[in-house]
């Protein structure tokens, strides 16, 4: 495993996502906390020492299980917990930055949390918890408490709001979304770069965007790397060297769900570190960038933000991604089958944009549901 320094620290330049778990019957809050017991377990015996789950994630039992297994197993000192305040309750009466945070050392069983996040900030959320909250002076309090050792925040929004938000605490880290499809919008390159220079490190989200980058049907991409030669032909490993290689690095978030995806990512972070990517890898990077151009479609990642507010409970990622699917491949009528099963309320929309104002893409959810609409019943 390469490793990253942090305040002398040796931080695993792969990082655990604890946001797409296994799962028994489909059921978002019915981890399988074995199958994830193992997971961890090989993991940390393979040198990750950074998990990064969040309040809402698998509505609260992906916190409360890696609590749970890390106190059985007793591996509280040998990984970093990251976690964030969900700013995304701040409009609740109730909502209270002491009161989660409590909530969430009781789910994991600890008395600190290593990495603390203000999750998902726009301008405006970090206005909101700036100055109706003071949460400069709560983040402060929570450091010299002990409660947390480190401060920062998730972003999703533009490349100023970072700038601005960077600039206006003396944060330890930050953490946005990056992939070689993605470096010019939200932070972007130039985001990156404004941070590295401020030397805050930067853990990275949706390196594979959302598993959009690995292709697993398009022949188009694979011969691509195939064609270059590179050692190996997996599409996930040019997306994750492409990230590994940038310098200002924490660590590279990976949302793992299989142990097979645990092994794949560790072998792959054995050998990828700043430098590794070549030349021939970026050009292939930019054919696949040419590709994307001509297949462009809805750009969801999967994340189901949009889904927990809204109030007929339409499965947006699934209609999206049925969408995406059918334009894809040129076949309206195969889509038609999925579409029929899975998507019969999307005309329940009453573009309240709940979703849209979750959307950590920034996507017009209610209009591109619309165009599904409008695709698979005109």
């Amino acid at each position: 495993m390469q490793y990253n320094d942090f305040k002398g620290e040796k931080i695993s330049a792969l990082g655990f996502g604890l946001m797409r778990l296994p799962v028994i019957d489909g059921d978002q809050a019915k981890v399988d906390k074995e199958a994830l017991r193992e997971m961890i377990l090989y993991a940390v015996g393979n040198g990750v020492n950074y998990y990064d789950t969040a309040y809402p994630y698998h509505n609260g039992f992906s916190e409360k299980t890696l609590g749970e297994i890390a106190a059985e197993e007793g591996l509280r000192d040998k990984i970093n917990i990251a976690t964030k305040l969900f700013t995304l309750m701040m409009n609740s009466p109730n909502f209270s930055p002491e009161a989660m945070m409590t909530e969430q050392l009781e789910r994991l069983k600890a008395e600190r949390i290593d990495f603390y996040l203000m999750h998902g900030l726009s301008m405006d959320k970090w206005v909101t918890l700036r100055d109706k909250f003071d949460i400069i002076n709560f983040m402060d309090r929570a450091k010299k408490s002990g409660r947390i050792r480190y401060a920062g925040f998730s972003f999703h929004d533009d490349t100023p709001a970072f700038k601005a938000i960077l600039d206006d605490y003396d944060w330890d880290f930050a953490q946005i979304q990056y992939n070689y499809a993605d470096t010019e919008i939200q932070a972007g390159d130039e985001g990156f770069e404004y941070a590295r220079q401020k030397k805050v490190p930067l853990a990275i989200m949706e390196p594979i965007k959302g598993g959009n980058l690995i292709f697993p049907e398009s022949d188009e991409v694979k011969a691509i790397i195939k064609e270059g030669n590179f050692g190996y032909e997996s599409t996930a490993e040019l997306a994750l060297r492409f990230v590994a290689d940038k310098k200002g690095l924490l660590t590279v978030l990976s949302g793992m769900g299989t142990m097979e995806q645990v092994k794949e990512n560790i072998a792959i972070f054995d050998r990828a570190a700043v430098g590794c990517f070549t030349p021939a890898e970026n050009e292939a990077v930019e054919k696949i960038k040419k590709y994307l151009i001509r297949e462009a479609a809805i750009p969801c990642t999967d994340c189901r933000y949009c889904t927990e507010g809204c109030p007929n409970k339409i499965n947006i990622p699934r209609a999206f991604s049925i969408f995406n699917q059918a334009k894809k491949y040129g076949n309206r009528q195969a889509g038609m089958r999925d579409y029929n099963r899975s998507c019969t309320n999307l005309k329940d929309c009453t573009e309240c944009r709940a979703c849209a104002d979750a959307c950590p893409q920034q996507l017009d959810i209610p209009e591109l549901l619309k165009g599904v609409v409008d695709y698979f019943e005109a």
